[in-house]
């Protein structure tokens, strides 16, 4: 069956159902030309002499195609009387999937996987991109992944191990390719799949897991699209999410600009700390960081705060509030915060839930019976295991204990804001237990529980706090918590040494085949959630890679992390902290310095977050990056931040200078593009900038000096003809505005 219009041509096989066919008529490229091996998948468990399987995949056994109006209506009959129906729709640029699945009484559906859109190649130097984490493209997939090896279970919402948001693409640069989107504004449990299949790239989308049982169907009532894309790089497709995607309830709060929210983190913060000890004397990190980078600091304090222990090594406050309060933070380190100006969070496990050993059998009793039942271990359709003994976001002890333990740790410290590690975006929303307040699965009724706890405990710190808005973050993002959360933790900008969400990906990032891209921030940044990244150290042994991941982090938007986690503080006159009195013990000293000068050029992007480039870097929407043409440099890393047997060291070659393009969204107009040199020698940039792409505007003027005293200014010209050629010479390491009104 041909489905075409003056755009496209797709041809669905009459015997299979599959997708063996779609051109651009345009272009004349052809997407999909190989026969898939299968049209759709299923996995699902069935009972057999009494007793339920395990995870069984099936395929079809025959196929049904039926044209309609403009589409097709499909239907596939598999083993276990399993029936799954779908339809696909024409449309001006691509095509609309939809499906649902059936089966028999004695058969349990667990995951469908449609569609399956196989026959891929590598289009002779294809790119692909996914929302995996915040962001990732990888040059030539076909060529470095082994079969079976992309973005495969990547699962959705849950980000530390899959998407942050619902989309893909794999394109030729400069010739063609195609965008893959779920269109589902209700944030259901979905997987979205690019990888390698045998000799081609495959792209599917799984659903399940959201209402299970003997005979119960499954259903898709969203749209899965793909759409033609032209190859114009990763912001091609992200742009055209982004239509999509503001659109939907998590963004019906509107802008920063247009909206409460937490001002001193958007207008006064200029850096973030990770893990600095709250139960030790840490304040003089405190008094240092704030001096030397000339800025009011956020700082998420380490875990060591709470009555019972609560550390890297397994030790957890647990089910019951008194494992948690009253607090124990060291007074030192809140006068320090408070007397400098800076702001501050407590870390927390947040839903973590096993009773304590002392508690009684009641106790444990109830922690068993409100806990989250995960997939059994090789059954998550994900890299991470789910070994966590966590709290079910639907049960009423999990709300009701998190909002009154928060809102306690705030009348009890004063704290800023709360933040919580391994929290709704690194957990699988799947609950299997049937004797909970969501159907067996869980699926978006644990997204919309996770919601509920989020925007309850901030209404009660807030009264705790007597303040009118208070802002808490997790670790990771996801779109569907935009309206809950105001800030995250990521690591992936400290690529190549990040371990964590980036870590399936290391050996690629360390030969400069995949890297981060800022998606998340081209679709969302204006909405709020502010990032902090880049697990850093102020020390000379770190590398020069430090001098890039600074730049990167600010000029996408984020705020730098000086990070304490696995390591320890950077010594003062040859002293660091010990490990002993650490959360996390890396049973070993170091003695790396301190060294103030990486500190002070740290502090030239707070200044300029807070300053001249506060309405684009913190408030502002992220536009395609300029084109500009530098040479690449070698960068040496050496990450020690992640324990003593992960240490990580080598050398990168990246870009000698850093750029991105922002524009106002608080009514005025204006448009900025931010440049660092990054390297010890001068560089030349040369820009040109088309007046079509800054409407209103009629001056360009360059700001430089983000350091101490105030910046200078420059009038570069009008903006009046067609295009300003702009030849720019960069100093070392110092960012550069080019202000666009």
């Amino acid at each position: 069956m041909i489905l075409q219009n003056q755009r496209l041509l797709a041809e669905i096989c009459d015997n299979t159902g599959a997708l063996v066919r779609l051109m651009d008529k345009r272009s004349g490229m052809e997407f999909v030309n190989v026969l898939p091996e299968t049209a759709c998948r299923v996995v699902a468990r069935y009972e057999r002499n009494g007793q339920l399987t395990g995870d069984t995949t099936f395929q079809p056994e025959d196929a049904s195609v039926q044209p309609l109006e403009n589409g097709a209506a499909l239907c596939w009959n598999m083993a276990q009387g399993i029936t799954v129906h779908a339809s696909i729709a024409l449309e001006e640029d691509g095509l609309s999937f939809r499906s649902y699945a059936d089966c028999g009484p004695k058969t349990q559906l667990q995951l469908v996987e449609y569609p399956v859109i196989g026959g891929m190649d590598d289009w002779n130097g294809a790119e692909m991109i996914h929302s995996f984490a915040t962001g990732l493209r990888v040059k030539d997939p076909l060529k470095h992944f082994k079969p079976g090896e992309g973005v495969r279970y990547a699962p959705y919402p849950e980000c530390f191990s899959g998407a942050s948001m619902q989309f893909y693409a794999y394109y030729a640069p400069g010739r063609g390719g195609l965008l893959f989107m779920a269109e589902d504004g209700e944030s259901h449990q979905k997987w979205l799949n690019l990888y390698r299949n045998g000799d081609s790239m495959e792209a599917t989308m799984m659903y399940g897991f959201e209402e299970m049982g003997m005979g119960k169907s499954f259903r898709a009532d969203y749209s899965f699209k793909v759409r033609l894309l032209q190859g114009n790089g990763w912001s091609e497709p992200a742009s055209l999410y982004k239509q999509w995607a503001v659109r939907q309830p998590w963004c019906s709060m509107g802008c920063l600009n247009d909206r409460e929210h937490c001002e001193w983190l958007l207008k006064k913060v200029g850096l973030s700390t990770f893990g600095v000890c709250a139960g030790q004397d840490r304040s003089n990190y405190i008094r240092r960081y704030h001096k030397d980078a000339n800025t009011s600091v956020f700082h998420v304090l380490g875990p060591d705060w709470a009555h019972t222990t609560q550390s890297f090594s397994g030790h957890n406050p647990g089910y019951s509030l008194d494992g948690w309060v009253p607090t124990n933070f060291r007074q030192a380190n809140l006068e320090a915060i408070r007397e400098v100006g800076d702001y501050f969070a407590p870390f927390e496990f947040d839903l973590f839930g096993h009773a304590r050993a002392e508690e009684s059998d009641e106790i444990k009793r109830k922690a068993e019976a409100n806990r989250q039942l995960f997939p059994e271990k090789g059954h998550t359709y994900s890299c991470d295991a789910y070994d966590f003994f966590m709290m079910c976001p639907c049960e009423e002890h999990t709300h009701d204990m998190h909002v009154a333990r928060d809102k306690q740790i705030v009348a009890e410290s004063g704290a800023n804001a709360m933040y919580y590690d391994i929290s709704a975006n690194n957990l699988l929303h799947v609950c299997l237990k049937e004797d909970h307040h969501h159907p067996k699965g869980g699926g978006n009724e644990l997204t919309k529980a996770y919601r509920r706890i989020y925007r309850d405990t901030k209404e009660a710190c807030a009264e705790a706090k007597n303040d009118r808005y208070f802002p808490v973050g997790t670790e990771m993002i996801n779109e569907v918590f935009l309206p809950e959360l105001d800030f995250y933790q990521a690591r992936a900008g400290a690529q190549p040494c990040s371990a964590l969400e980036m870590g399936p990906y290391k050996s690629l990032l360390n030969e400069g085949i995949a890297e981060l891209i800022p998606l998340f921030a081209f679709v969302y940044h204006e909405y709020g959630a502010v990032r902090m990244d880049g697990w850093g150290k102020v020390v000379e042994e770190v590398g020069d890679l430090f001098y890039d991941n600074v730049a990167k982090i600010y000029l996408w938007g984020g705020l730098y992390e000086i990070n304490h986690e696995y390591s320890p503080g950077e010594a003062f006159d040859g002293k660091e902290t010990r490990p002993e009195d650490h959360y996390y013990n890396w049973k070993r000293s170091f003695g790396y310095e301190y060294a103030p000068g990486r500190a002070r050029y740290i502090g030239q992007f707070a200044n300029l977050r807070t300053g001249a480039g506060n309405p684009y870097l913190a408030y502002g929407e992220m536009m395609p990056p300029p084109a500009i043409d530098v040479p690449q440099r070698d960068k040496h890393y050496y990450h020690y931040n992640h324990g003593p047997q992960a240490i990580f060291s080598g050398d990168i070659q990246l870009p000698a200078v850093r750029a991105s393009a922002w524009k106002r969204t608080d009514g005025k107009v204006g448009y900025a593009i931010f440049l660092t040199n990054t390297e010890l020698d001068e560089q030349r940039v040369k820009l040109q900038l088309n007046a079509a792409d800054f409407p209103g505007a009629e001056k360009v003027v360059l700001r430089t000096g983000f350091g101490n005293g105030e910046p200078q200014e420059t009038r570069m010209g009008p903006l009046k003809d067609e295009t300003l050629t702009l030849t720019l010479k960069l100093p070392a390491r110092t960012p550069v505005m080019l202000e666009i009104l």
